[in-house]
């Protein structure tokens, strides 16, 4: 699940051109403006206020058939509900299915659409202003009845699309990475960190920390120069730092120290203000940084890490794609029950409970953070 606040008008620049969400096209372009891609198997609803779009939310598409009723009211109250000003006037939903429709066939997404479109019209009264179906590489009107006005299974997904960007130029999307392109780079590390530096890093190696209070003064001595500098770049010339760090890292008690060092008063969400964003931006630079001279065990926990940084700041693919990638490099681990993996344990909770509690409020969420700065 991922949610975003960011407030946007794609066609601020274009006046001659101005964008129609009743335009197959224009829906798919600004889904792809949004996240950067356009996601697969999934359900995105853009909020639409004062011609912007706003907040916008994008989730897998198989619970919300499962369950698509709870999932209907959880997203609507994700948009709309109390905590979500400003609330959008409209929203357009997009789904991303894997086929087509098929006419005169019960609507598999019915129960869901019905259930999202009375909770966000009871919350706030925001109306649901087009539906559309894009599965196969077909874009259809999910409502429109009429298989002469809309034929079936749809318009060609690659011509709609082209045909708005070419109109809109402005649409078209900056490169986002996609959830595996992020952990393929997070993995990579730093190029320049040759073999023979990894080995005379941990050569340096000293009596390890092995109290709490001085696992607290390492780590927050290392977040503090990595905020200041603006990157971790630091850490390969400074002596004995690297293994001091990495070392207590490969136990989940310093897991959780380092969650909260970075002013996570609960590092699940459940407490009114989130960590201060930035220095949570310097985790992921210190956790990248340290990837090079990680040992299995370690490298595990940094990866777990860096799942929770994605979860918090509401990326749930991003999340996903890091534990699946723990599970993959790491299967025996993955499978102890009676010491989870860190990672596992951030998908466990991302799967009870959702979207984290910060990324759900406007003001509290990271996106609303980046976009304000």
């Amino acid at each position: 699940m991922t949610p975003s606040h960011t407030p946007r008008n794609p066609s601020a620049d274009s006046e001659s051109a101005p964008l129609s969400v009743a335009d197959p096209g224009d829906a798919l372009a600004l889904v792809q403006h949004s996240f950067g891609h356009l996601p697969q198997d999934s359900v995105v609803i853009l909020g639409l206020l004062q011609g912007s779009t706003g907040g916008h939310l994008r989730v897998d598409l198989e619970p919300a058939l499962q369950s698509p009723v709870p999932m209907g009211w959880r997203c609507a109250e994700w948009l709309a509900g109390p905590e979500a000003e400003p609330v959008p006037e409209a929203v357009l939903v997009v789904i991303l299915d894997s086929a087509p429709l098929i006419p005169d066939t019960p609507g598999r997404h019915d129960l869901f659409l019905a259930a999202l479109s009375e909770q966000l019209q009871r919350l706030a009264g925001v109306r649901t202003s087009q539906v559309w179906h894009a599965g196969a590489g077909r874009i259809r009107d999910y409502h429109c009845p009429d298989a002469d006005c809309c034929p079936y299974p749809g318009e060609d997904v690659a011509e709609v699309l082209a045909r708005s960007l070419q109109r809109v130029p402005g649409l078209a999307p900056s490169k986002t990475p996609s959830p595996q392109e992020q952990v393929d780079a997070f993995l990579a590390g730093n190029p320049l960190i040759t073999a023979g530096a990894i080995a005379a890093a941990w050569a340096r190696e000293e009596a390890p920390a092995v109290s709490k209070d001085k696992v607290r003064t390492i780590w927050e001595a290392a977040l503090d120069r990595t905020q200041r500098c603006g990157g971790a770049d630091w850490l390969h010339s400074t002596k004995g730092w690297i293994p001091a760090l990495l070392r207590p890292a490969e136990s989940l008690t310093t897991a959780g120290l380092i969650m909260r060092l970075t002013g996570a008063e609960d590092p699940w969400g459940d407490s009114p203000q989130p960590p201060p964003w930035q220095r949570v931006e310097a985790l992921d630079l210190l956790l990248h940084q340290l990837v090079p001279y990680a040992q299995p065990r370690q490298l595990e926990q940094l990866m777990g890490l860096k799942a929770w940084t994605e979860w918090i700041r509401g990326c749930g693919s991003s999340t996903d794609a890091f534990a699946a990638a723990v599970q993959q490099r790491f299967p025996e681990r993955w499978a102890d029950q009676q010491d989870p993996t860190l990672a596992a344990l951030v998908r466990s909770w991302m799967s009870a409970v959702g979207v984290c509690p910060w990324a759900r409020v406007k003001r509290t969420s990271y996106s609303w953070w980046k976009s304000s700065r």
